[in-house]
């Protein structure tokens, strides 16, 4: 699309078309978030509705209602070491949320920086509905806010901890889970500690790193008047979160946070030749293990793949491995490694038995949709809070990065393997897919929803408004607590007097018996 017609459509589609004009905001280089909302974004462009989409990836086989406005001509994520893999929480989660934040702001300037966004600053076209990325930045919700339509926030990932507080969520580490700790939802007492600690951290460092510095930024684009990114995040329709209360419940939530896990989801296609023999010929099964795409495999440490190596040498059964590093020596007859592996259509073959995964949040809603028990070896991010949840759900083990040795891996392997672990991850399938209407009809009818009646504010909850002493009660508690202070004291006056009064005619009564026994004496003296 040429820069005049990209300009041009703007102002010719609400005469076109019937539907409500939409506009998507996805700023992130993430493909992996580009595979959940895609799907979204097509399906209502063939709905007839008007869709004007900014971010980094084209659609190929767009609908014509479908118009993209490119942020960049090249997709450039670095991919991560196994090196990177910091074991300890209290030093990984600050220092991962601060690069989170980090690219979270140069994903601010890319967008702000484009022709296309700043035209719309000013020309301020109309839309019926924004739907706009909430991961790690909060800059595409201020640009949406600025265009005056109602704005959904679509999060690619489950819940971070930065988004209670806009959502009305009050955090309590005794029974709400935090995505980027392993703890679950029975942690016990010092794991609560830790995450109480690490939620306010992690709350200060998102503040500073993301909202201030985006604050910061545009202000030359929005205004020297500019609200509080806070605010604008606070003051959303509905929030889009990539999970399901079948394995991420247990807590609660406002009416306006709209579960859409498993949304990126299509129909299984066939399975290449080569991959579909291997697995139909593996007489006990097949292992499927892929570590992500984020992480390059060729960085793996050598002893950490010698104990990969060892454990599936004793196994009986046949291993798939998606591995991208170099051809690996002395590698086992019953294992087949390579690039690239279509993952949910081996997921759900039947000959399979077991994912071996990073825990990922396409991996593990992939997992659960097929009904796979998993090993889980997270790495980085919300893996260790995906793993949690599985764990809890009684489909997973988890296998810590450091603790990557054959012995845990073969315990943890036969576990999985074990017929009540399978039984159970069916069962939890099964949960999974039963709903009302799917993941990409739900999403569909809660954005029409927003757009048919301009916002959702029935669904906001009221605490996201609210200072945080009123959200604690503390002017309540304070009030009470001064009421029986009062009370108290009165009644302690009040017993004080009694006591003296009782004390005292007990005084005088002695006194005058004193008195009459001195008299009595006297007289018999005289």
């Amino acid at each position: 699309m040429t820069k005049y017609t990209a300009l041009a459509f703007y102002f010719i589609a609400p005469l076109l078309a019937s539907g409500y004009r939409i506009l998507g905001i996805f700023p992130s280089l993430d493909r992996n978030n580009h595979l959940t909302y895609r799907g979204l974004l097509k399906e209502l462009a063939n709905r007839n509705h008007d869709v004007t989409v900014i971010s980094h990836f084209q659609l190929p086989d767009a609908p014509s209602a479908y118009h993209h406005v490119p942020l960049s001509n090249t997709q450039v994520l670095k991919g991560l070491s196994f090196e990177s893999v910091i074991p300890s929480e209290i030093s990984r989660v600050p220092f991962e949320t601060l690069v989170s934040t980090k690219s979270g702001n140069d994903d601010c300037k890319v967008l702000m920086n484009n022709h296309q966004v700043l035209h719309m600053l000013r020309s301020r076209p109309r839309f019926d509905v924004i739907i706009v990325e909430s991961y790690n930045s909060d800059c595409g919700i201020a640009f949406a806010a600025n265009l005056s339509a109602p704005y959904i926030l679509f999060n690619p990932q489950p819940i971070h901890p930065w988004q209670y507080n806009r959502l009305g969520i009050n955090f309590n580490s005794a029974f709400i889970p935090q995505s980027l700790l392993p703890y679950g939802k029975n942690p016990w007492f010092f794991d609560r500690l830790r995450s109480y600690i690490l939620y306010h951290i992690t709350n200060w460092v998102y503040y500073i790193g993301s909202q201030v510095t985006d604050h910061v930024y545009l202000y030359k684009y929005l205004g020297d008047d500019l609200p509080s990114l806070e605010s604008f995040a606070s003051n959303a329709s509905l929030v889009f979160v990539n999970t399901h209360q079948s394995v991420y419940g247990g807590f609660p939530r406002p009416d306006n946070v709209i579960d859409i896990g498993g949304i990126h989801i299509r129909p299984p296609k066939i399975i290449p030749t080569e991959i579909e023999r291997f697995i139909n010929e593996a007489e006990y099964g097949v292992i499927y293990m892929n570590l992500g795409s984020t992480v390059k495999d060729s960085t793996l440490p050598k002893e950490k793949l010698n104990e990969l190596l060892s454990t599936f040498s004793k196994l009986p059964l046949r291993i798939l491995w998606k591995w991208d590093g170099e051809v690996i020596e002395n590698l086992p007859r019953n294992v087949m490694t390579m690039r690239w592996l279509p993952q949910y259509e081996i997921l759900k073959h039947d000959n399979v038995k077991v994912f071996i995964s990073h825990a990922g949040i396409l991996s593990t809603i992939e997992a659960i949709d097929s009904g796979i028990p998993v090993v889980a070896i997270p790495l980085f991010g919300d893996q260790y809070g995906n793993a949690a949840a599985m764990a809890d759900a009684g489909i997973a083990i988890i296998v810590a990065y450091n603790d990557l040795k054959k012995s845990l891996l073969l315990d943890a392997i036969n576990e999985v393997l074990d017929s009540k672990c399978q039984q159970r991850a069916k069962l939890v399938s099964k949960i999974w897919h039963d709903r009302a209407m799917s993941p990409l009809e739900t999403a569909i009818y809660w954005t029409e929803y927003v757009a048919r009646y301009n916002g959702a504010p029935n669904l906001q909850a009221t605490s996201a408004q609210l200072p945080l002493y009123q959200q604690l009660q503390l002017d309540v508690l304070a009030f009470v607590a001064i009421v029986l202070y009062i009370l108290a004291y009165v009644v302690y006056k009040i017993l004080s007097v009694c006591c003296f009064c009782c004390c005292h005619n007990d005084a005088a009564s002695q006194n005058a018996i004193g008195e009459e026994r001195r008299k009595e004496r006297r007289v018999k003296f005289d």
